[in-house]
């Protein structure tokens, strides 16, 4: 019998499981290296008395009947354990003690008078157990020791064969005798410093199969990053393995240890190179294994080794990479690795693929494997570096790259790969004859791309990546080829550039040149129905990158028809590269493609009809699924038939193209005779995606125009405008708002399309939109509706009945509020020309708050033709019965100012006073946004004279700026303007001072008005500092100044900017006045230090003032600042000093100016003034313990009459405001 026989895995299971019968059917060699366990379970006396226990000894007992060893292994179980146990302690305390360098002192054996071995063999078993645990208690000591390199201890017991089953059989007793003092796992650790360790381990494990998984774990998570750099490393490499091929159904899961920690690569190659080859390879490892992922015949090797170089984990790929990078070290012939096992591997994997190759054809069972097994040797090359063999592998690798695969989705990705490793790997074409191969293989493709894509059915083909790395080659960008490579086998492909040339001039000379390239790129059909759901390279890449490069300009091929197609068949979610396809679209449009270049040839426009072909159709009508093949039909469109208007800025016909520089190339569409948008038909998948992809493209092209205005008018060069009417009929604000609700549909288009938007409509994107949220309909409506007609005439006659009938109207605009968009919008238009019948007195509330909710919904389609006919619908009638022309949104853009010329009793109304609010607000940001791009439109490139007269400076430059502040003064003219208008509506008319209205519900519709009015005030100085400025030099009625200073938070400008020191400097004395009082009211409301400043300069001004003006001034100055001095005082008791010293001169210029005069009655006005203001300070400053009622009027009068003053009315309201001053500035906290 050969010495140390390996355990079975048929016998390591039947004695895991308590298998007896599947023991006894085993031979006596299968059975020996278990026989210690086998003789210990015949010998303990068992805890199960029942029958079937019983038989199972009796088998065991057959079994070992006719072994002859079973007598030796009985008598080492019949020695004195306990007394043994008690050696075995005191063994490990002195070893601890002395450590594992006095290897003479030992408890266990002593008076050793012989040679290890021969004590062994002629020692009874008890003397044998203590020879065998001393020698593996003094190795487990000595390994505790630090050492730099591996330590092997060198025994007579263990190196020599003859006794190695004594020594298994010994150490398996002892272990299962003193398991308390021997664990497993240490045990196994010391064995690999002894020669034969890996069998004994296996025997010890076999003996005590559950402690199988304890073994296992210790090994490997005490084992070498790399296990085969180190003797130690191999030899518990190959303990573990043996253990695994003992226990081949708990292979994988080591092998997941091993990834999981990072340690022992060479042992999981190995165990998965087992696995495949036992035909248990089962995916049971924990790794991502990526898109290449099969199980064959051989297992999951080549899933395996690209899961863990295509991990997620960074170090699991690191780990890996380096046990290639380390395995090439040793030369191929050297000894046998794992790396070297698995290339042989991988080879025979090679050659069994290509055995299946007949006639160069791939079958079709195997492509899948063939795929997989490239990109693995892709991984291996770029992210391990792994250089292949010229003998054993490159040929092969060659010859299966170079097969023609079945014409099917899987041979187009196996086409993919070859493709993408000839590049990552140009080593396979590093022959002559290789690249001959590789070139006929490439024309090859070429000429059968077609075929498969048609055969295949999928919308990517390997013909869209062949295109675009040919673009690549041509324009010398060998990173983006890289990039390119990378991207389609899901890997980092590190590839020198000089490494490339071989293979790029076969891109560029034998099969592509320039002029095919561009030329076939036009004639590949669209994706249908693209979008980034759609992997691989697909023709619109191609596009794309030949657009950036130019080569279509330069070989003169048109490519508008195929971007038109290919933006009309876009769908959602949105594939990332058509944003960037417009982008170098519209480039190739405008810019040239080297500076100056007067003689380039540039690309076509998409004209007017093609766009407008695509928003004719419904954007209303496309529900979840896709459309496909919608006919345009533009009457349907809703938004269309209410185009009632031509614009008149920037009309220009369509074709304005200068011969002299440039050349526009023609496109076949505008030869044909489909050149009426009306009988076009485009097939559309997705009617919100092109228009959303078009609309962009419109915005795109304008805002490049716009900036690159100077530089096309310096090369003489004009190029296509569209007309603001094309824009007047695009649904952008719905667009828009569906691009923001479903912006995980629209990746990479929403962000540029805001940005363009904010530029050129900002009154599209206004932040109180973007907050809005449309409201529901009314649930208590919404129970049991009536039923409403819901025509235009039903709509016209509840509005014009809204006073005498409400009920009716609001039960029709609850049913509008619950309509779908596009019937709502197909009622704005009596909606809107009706809107004056809501200011008809009687009107209820609710009326006009459903409406506005309604205007505010509308709003959200078709914003800009709303506002025209929302104006339109909001003016006055004519008195005299003349016809005026109706407003378009071109005129209220001229003049935003237009809004507030509506009927006067829209000041009265709060609901609709907010819509005209909003309305101003957008007509003037539009205003502003107009100016400027009729100023980028129209450059000043020279003038024979300056606008400024006088000016002697008429360079360009200066005469922008001329320009640009004309615009400006006149944007803050209007802004101005409007803000004074809306001044003035806070003003009470004079109806509304007597009666009831100025009382009650009146003033709380006043206070209502006035305070949607602040609100829009406050937001335009916000906006505008300078606007604040503006408004305030210009002046308003004095009754206002405390209503803004209140009403208006953004006021406190006034004292940050410190513009009061201005306007109290100008040489009007109305503006004076109106400067102090303002001073007085903000330093009320804002009793600040840098107040306090303009305060006292306030004070000094009507004090120099006073000492220089003229009679009349003064005492109009000295009648007019006297409530404002009161309102200094009261803010700052510091300046009363200052207050009344000044209200000294005003009595000292008042007493000078009664010596002058007559004196006056005793009862004349001079002294009536003052009775209401006598009986309101008895009122006001009565003590509290005073019970007596407040003196009558009669009896104030008398005491006037009685007490004659000298003084005159001025001197009397003097006096009146030094009291008011004292009162509320000193005395505010009354004691009494």
């Amino acid at each position: 019998m050969p010495f140390a026989a390996p355990v079975s895995p048929r016998v390591f299971k039947a004695i895991e499981k308590s298998d007896i019968h599947t023991l006894a059917c085993c031979r006596e060699d299968e059975i020996r290296p278990i026989l210690p366990c086998l003789v210990r379970m015949s010998l303990i006396a068992p805890l199960d008395h029942s029958e079937e226990c019983i038989a199972g000894r009796k088998v065991i007992l057959r079994i070992l009947s006719g072994i002859e060893v079973v007598n030796s292994l009985v008598a080492l179980l019949s020695i004195d354990f306990p007394a043994l146990e008690v050696d075995v302690k005191k063994e490990q305390q002195l070893r601890q003690k002395l450590g594992g360098g006095n290897q003479n002192e030992s408890v266990l054996v002593q008076n050793l008078a012989n040679g290890l071995a021969l004590e062994f063999e002629c020692s009874d078993p008890t003397r044998r157990l203590r020879l065998l645990l001393s020698e593996i208690l003094l190795v487990m000591a000595q390994i505790r020791e630090p050492r730099q390199d591996f330590y092997h201890k060198s025994s007579e017991l263990f190196d020599n064969p003859c006794y190695l089953e004594e020594v298994s059989d010994v150490l398996c007793i002892a272990l299962a005798e003193l398991p308390a003092l021997l664990p497993p796992a240490e045990v196994a650790e010391a064995l690999l410093h002894v020669t034969n360790g890996p069998t004994l381990i296996a025997r010890m494990v076999a003996n005590q199969p559950d402690c199988f998984r304890e073994v296992v774990t210790g090994l490997v998570m005490t084992g070498d990053k790399q296990d085969e750099d180190s003797p130690g490393g191999l030899l518990r490499l190959q303990a573990v393995r043996k253990l695994c091929q003992m226990n081949p159904s708990q292979a994988l899961n080591v092998r997941a240890l091993c990834v999981e920690q990072c340690r022992m690569p060479g042992l999981a190659v190995y165990l998965t190179l087992d696995a495949g080859k036992s035909g248990s390879g089962v995916a049971g490892s924990n790794v991502s294994v990526g898109s290449g992922v099969y199980k064959g015949e051989g297992g999951d090797v080549v899933s395996y080794v690209t899961g863990l170089l295509l991990s997620h984990n960074h170090q699991q790929r690191t780990w890996f990479a380096q046990f290639v990078k380390s395995g090439q070290r040793r030369k191929y012939e050297q000894q046998a690795s794992a790396l070297v096992a698995l290339r042989t591997d991988l080879s025979e994997r090679l050659r069994n693929l290509l055995l299946f190759n007949s006639n160069d054809t791939l079958p079709d069972s195997q492509v899948i494997h063939a795929t997989a097994l490239l990109r693995l040797y892709c991984a291996l090359k770029s992210l391990a570096n792994l250089k292949f063999s010229e003998d054993k592998e490159i040929g092969l690798l060659l010859q299966l790259v170079t097969c023609h695969p079945p014409p099917s989705a899987a041979g187009v990705r196996f086409v993919s790969t070859g493709l993408c490793m000839l590049i990552a790997c140009p080593s396979l074409i590093s022959s002559q004859e290789n690249e001959r191969k590789a070139s006929e293989w490439i024309k090859w493709l070429v000429k059968e791309e077609a075929y498969f894509a048609g055969a295949s059915g999928v919308s990517s083909s390997f013909g869209a990546m062949l295109l675009l790395m040919a673009i690549h080659f041509h324009v010398q960008q060998l990173s983006a080829i890289i990039e390119l490579v990378s991207a389609a086998l899901g890997m980092k492909v590190i590839t020198r550039a000089n490494n490339l040339s071989r293979i790029k001039y076969i891109f560029t000379h034998d099969v592509f040149t320039e002029q095919v390239v561009t030329a076939h790129a036009v004639k590949v059909p669209v994706t249908s129905g693209l979008n980034a759901n759609i992997p691989g390279f697909l023709p619109v890449h191609c596009v794309y990158h030949q657009l950036k490069s130019r080569m279509f300009t330069k070989h003169k091929v048109p490519i508008k028809d195929w971007i038109y197609n290919q933006i009309c068949a876009s769908s959602t979610p949105l594939h990332p590269v058509m944003p960037q396809l417009i982008e170098v679209y519209v480039n190739s449009i405008i810019l040239p493609a080297s500076k100056g270049g007067l003689s380039d040839t540039f690309n076509e426009p998409i004209s007017e009809e093609e766009i407008m072909a695509v928003f004719s159709q419904s954007i209303f009508t496309e529900k979840t699924t896709e459309i496909s093949s919608i006919v345009a039909s533009r009457s349907a469109a809703p938004f269309r038939s209410l185009s009632t208007r031509k614009s008149v800025l920037l009309e220009r016909p369509l074709s304005t193209f200068s011969h002299s520089s440039g050349h526009i190339m023609p496109s076949p569409s505008i030869i044909s005779s489909h050149s009426s948008s009306s009988d076009m038909n485009v097939p559309v998948a997705s009617v919100m995606t092109s228009q959303l992809l078009l609309l962009y493209y419109l915005l795109l092209y304008e805002d490049m125009r716009l900036n690159n205005t100077h530089q096309l008018l310096a090369n003489s060069r004009r190029v296509h405008s569209y007309s603001p009417h094309l824009f007047a009929q695009l649904p952008i604000r719905y667009l828009l708002s569906h691009a923001q609700r479903e912006q995980r549909l629209y990746a990479g288009l929403f962000s540029p399309l805001v940005k363009l938007l904010v530029s050129h409509y900002p009154q599209l994107c206004l932040v109180e939109d973007w907050l809005y949220q449309s409201p529901s309909a009314n649930s208590s409506l919404g129970i049991l509706p009536p039923k409403v007609p819901l025509d235009p005439h039903s709509v016209t006659k509840a509005m014009e009945d809204a006073a005498d009938k409400p009920g009716r109207l609001l039960v029709l605009l609850d049913c509008l509020m619950r309509m779908p968009p596009h019937q709502l919008w197909q009622l704005a238009a009596p909606i809107t020309s009706s809107i004056k019948c809501l200011l008809q007195p009687g009107v209820p509330r609710k009326v006009l708050d459903t409406y506005r909710q309604i205007w505010m919904r509308l709003n959200s389609l078709f914003p800009r033709r709303l506002w025209a006919m929302t104006v339109e619908g909001l003016l006055p009638e004519d008195t005299q019965g003349r016809s005026r022309k109706i407003l378009t949104e071109d005129d209220i853009i001229l003049d935003p100012l237009y809004v507030l010329r509506c009927d006067d009793r829209v000041f009265r109304c709060a609901p609709l006073l907010q819509l005209v609010n909003y309305m101003l607000q957008v007509y003037l940001l539009s205003s502003r946004t107009f100016l400027s791009q009729q100023m980028q439109n129209t450059p000043v490139v020279s003038a024979p004279h300056s606008l400024i007269a006088g000016s002697s400076n008429t360079s360009p430059q200066a005469l922008e700026e001329e320009r640009e502040k004309l615009r400006g003064a006149l944007v803050l003219t209007q802004e101005s303007a409007a803000v004074q208008i809306l001044l003035e509506a806070c003003l009470m008319k004079d109806y509304e001072k007597v009666g009831s209205l100025s009382a009650g519900a009146g003033a709380l519709i006043l206070q209502e008005i006035r305070s949607i009015v602040c609100s829009y005030i406050h937001q335009a100085f916000l906006k505008d500092t300078t606007l604040a400025k503006l408004v305030h030099f210009q002046g308003y009625p004095g009754e206002l100044i405390g209503l803004v200073v209140r009403g208006v938070p953004s006021m406190h400008i006034a004292i940050g900017l410190n513009w009061i020191p201005e306007l109290l400097q100008l040489p009007d004395l109305d503006k004076q006045l109106f400067a102090v009082e303002l001073t007085s009211h903000l330093a009320l409301q804002n009793a600040m230090p840098s107040t306090l400043s303009i305060s006292r300069l306030a004070i000094n001004t009507l004090a120099t003032l006073l000492s220089v003006l003229g009679e009349e001034e003064r005492l109009l100055i000295m009648e007019a600042s006297l409530p404002s001095l009161v309102g200094i005082g009261k803010a700052f008791p510091a300046l009363i000093d200052d207050l009344v010293h000044l209200l000294v001169m005003y009595g000292q210029v008042a007493t000078a100016q009664s010596a002058l005069s007559a004196a006056p009655a005793p009862k004349s006005i001079a002294f009536l003034d003052s009775l209401d203001q006598e009986i309101k300070d008895a009122e006001e400053y009565k003590m509290d313990y005073e019970e007596c009622p407040p003196p009558s009027p009669k009896t104030v009068y008398k005491k006037l009459v009685r007490k004659v003053p000298r003084e005159d009315s001025l001197f009397a309201r003097i006096i009146e405001a030094f009291k008011k001053l004292i009162m509320e500035s000193t005395m505010t906290h009354n004691l009494y």
